[in-house]
Parts: C-alpha cells; sequence; structure tokens
C-alpha cells in the first residue's frame, strides 16, 4: 500500500483513501473482531466495533477482551501516527464500566505521554454515547538507530 502512515509523522488527518487502505491492511485480529477505523490524525484516531452475539461472552454480552483490543488497536495506530515510526505495546490497563449486548461501541484515542521512545495513550469507548470502558495503552516507539 502507498501512503504515508508508519513512514512520517501525521500532519493532516488521513484520506478516505489512505483510511481504506489502513483498513485494507489491518487483517489480523481487528478484522476478526470487526474494528473500522474512520479517523486518523496526529492527536486522535476514531473507530468502531458493530457488537454481535459473536462477540458474547457466556451471559450474552460483549467479552472483555473485545474492549482490550479495540484499545489495543486505537492506540497503536495513534502512536504511529503521531511518531511515524513503528509502535508495539508495553501495557494495556482496561476499566470495564458497563456492559453492551448489541449495537455500536465508538471509540476515540487520545495523547497523554507522547514522548521520543513511550507514549502513553487514552482510548475511550462508548456505547449510546455512554462511557463503556477506558483503556491506558502504554507503548514503546520503534525508531532507527535507538
Amino acid at each position: 500500500m502507498d501512503h504515508r502512515f508508519g513512514s512520517e509523522p501525521i500532519t493532516s488527518p488521513l484520506t478516505d483513501d489512505e483510511l481504506e487502505g489502513i483498513n485494507a491492511v489491518n487483517q489480523g485480529l481487528a478484522n476478526t473482531l470487526g474494528i473500522a477505523i474512520t479517523y486518523v490524525s496526529r492527536d486522535r484516531t476514531e473507530g468502531y466495533v458493530d457488537v454481535t452475539p459473536q462477540h458474547h461472552q457466556v451471559t450474552g454480552i460483549a467479552n472483555g477482551g473485545l474492549y482490550c483490543s479495540i484499545g489495543e488497536t486505537l492506540g497503536s495506530i495513534a502512536a504511529v501516527a503521531y511518531s511515524g515510526a513503528g509502535a508495539v505495546g508495553m501495557s494495556n490497563y482496561t476499566d470495564l464500566l458497563g456492559s453492551v449486548e448489541d449495537g455500536r461501541i465508538d471509540a476515540v484515542a487520545l495523547p497523554v505521554h507522547t514522548g521520543r521512545t513511550t507514549h502513553l495513550w487514552r482510548v475511550e469507548m462508548y456505547h449510546e454515547a455512554k462511557l463503556v470502558a477506558t483503556t491506558n495503552l502504554k507503548l514503546m516507539i520503534l525508531r532507527e538507530g535507538r
């Protein structure tokens, strides 16, 4: 894919074509879970998941791992967009605040700390405008010649 994501810090939001490219190559767990990325800039990343029974745990609500995965996905993309370098998670601390049976979970990743070698991003997840989970994702930035 020919794009500026991951090769330089993002100075203007990704275009619709670039977002389509990000979603097209995001074929791992994010794709399996249905995580869609809808906005990427240097200071914010947004996305969503439409919750279905395939996301449920035994009691019929979204599995807590779904929220952790949303946080990891959006926070990682946000760190790469900010730094223009690869990023890997160091810790994922997710608080589950409410349950979701079905419908959309909207998420936004916002920077807390953006240093040269580490970042901390807070990802807030909402269902019908109610905060249902938060993730604090600490990442290592993979710069060449570190």
